[in-house]
């Protein structure tokens, strides 16, 4: 499997030189991506995206840059195409205080020079959205994967569906709920209620058609196996979360993924602090570590498969020995609720505001 990535990695980061080359390229991913346009007049408009997408890459490519931009499953969307079908999915109420406790007398010094959940048996396996605006089900779903192992030494496939189809979201913020958006937190609240059931007995369905399916959860026939009894979060502390990644766990964190679509490898500092960070994305965060050349990072896991995007479904984001911080100047596009208060603008932190809402959920445990 490691040397089917190595390889997909070198032909997509390798751009065609001729019009014949960028036409053989397009073909090879069509072949890839089972795409298959309705016109003639739509196949060759994604032919012109693809070809200024390949254009980009090698501009890219060629500059030094710490990561580096290939041929992913978007290539052939425009930068508002992808962040209209593939982002704004993660919502957030407004205003949010953390319900964390500041950790005091942090000496990040003392703290492990990297940390990777990954190698220590809880975290599952990379998994896809697809057209559904379901991450932040992910996210949840994800987390409780996580922590349910680390309390009970057993990992679990969880039902990302169950989340998706059935977490309320009544107050609509920022979002209509499943494929439409809303907040882990959320998802959250209804674990704690219900209980969460496998990925078995109730796969994920919502992704592909982009609808959110029917809640069809049933105590009888899709028995829970896992509970919480909460949640907690931290916000805008870097020193916080270096300390709970490395002494306690994973944490569900949003982000501004708008530049994420073409990425493929290495530290990505491609969120500008001095524009807007604009969240719309939510993923997971499972460690830390530093690169020889490129300096330290955060581990994230996205929910956009394994093969065709990032580092096997992963992307490192640039970490800076102290928090930057900027603006996310459009927070109503996330966080209002219907007929409730909103914000003019959010102080976040972190490279993409990968800092400014961690989330974890709290006693997990085994449901017999």
């Amino acid at each position: 499997m490691r040397l089917l990535v190595i390889l997909v990695a070198v032909i997509a980061t390798t751009v065609a030189t001729s019009e014949e080359d960028v036409k053989q390229q397009f073909e090879k991913f069509k072949a890839d991506h089972g795409k298959i346009y309705q016109t003639k007049s739509e196949e060759a408009k994604r032919l012109q995206v693809f070809t200024e997408n390949l254009k980009k890459i090698e501009t890219h490519n060629r500059s030094g840059r710490s990561y580096k931009l290939g041929v992913t499953k978007f290539a052939d969307l425009t930068s508002e195409e992808f962040k209209s079908q593939y982002l704004g999915g993660y919502k957030r109420f407004p205003s949010p205080k953390s319900t964390s406790k500041k950790v005091s007398n942090i000496t990040v010094q003392d703290l492990p020079e990297s940390i990777d959940w990954r190698d220590k048996g809880v975290v599952t396996d990379i998994k896809d959205q697809d057209m559904c605006g379901s991450c932040w089900a992910f996210a949840a779903t994800q987390q409780i994967e996580s922590y349910a192992a680390i309390a009970t030494g057993s990992l679990l496939e969880l039902s990302t569906e169950q989340i998706t189809a059935c977490a309320p979201n009544p107050l609509q913020c920022g979002g209509s709920g499943g494929c439409g958006g809303s907040i882990e937190q959320l998802g959250y609240n209804y674990i704690q209620l219900f209980g969460q059931t496998t990925e078995e007995k109730y796969p994920y369905a919502s992704g592909y058609y982009g609808i959110t399916e029917d809640c069809e959860f049933d105590v009888a026939d899709t028995p829970p196996v896992v509970g919480i009894t909460g949640y907690d979060t931290i916000s805008n502390d870097q020193d916080a979360t270096l300390s709970h990644l490395a002494n306690v766990g994973p944490l569900a964190v949003a982000v501004d993924a708008s530049d994420w679509g073409l990425y493929w490898s290495g530290v990505f500092d491609g969120c500008s602090f001095s524009a807007n960070i604009g969240l719309n994305h939510a993923v997971q965060m499972v460690g830390y570590g530093t690169d020889s050349v490129e300096g330290d990072y955060w581990i994230v896991r996205n929910s956009w498969g394994n093969l065709y995007w990032g580092e096997e479904g992963y992307i490192r984001l640039k970490r800076e020995s102290k928090a930057q911080c900027g603006t996310n100047s459009t927070p109503m596009d996330g966080t209002a609720c219907v007929g409730g208060p909103g914000n003019d603008e959010q102080h976040v932190c972190g490279q993409c505001g990968v800092l400014y809402d961690n989330s974890f959920p709290l006693g997990a445990y085994a449901i017999n």
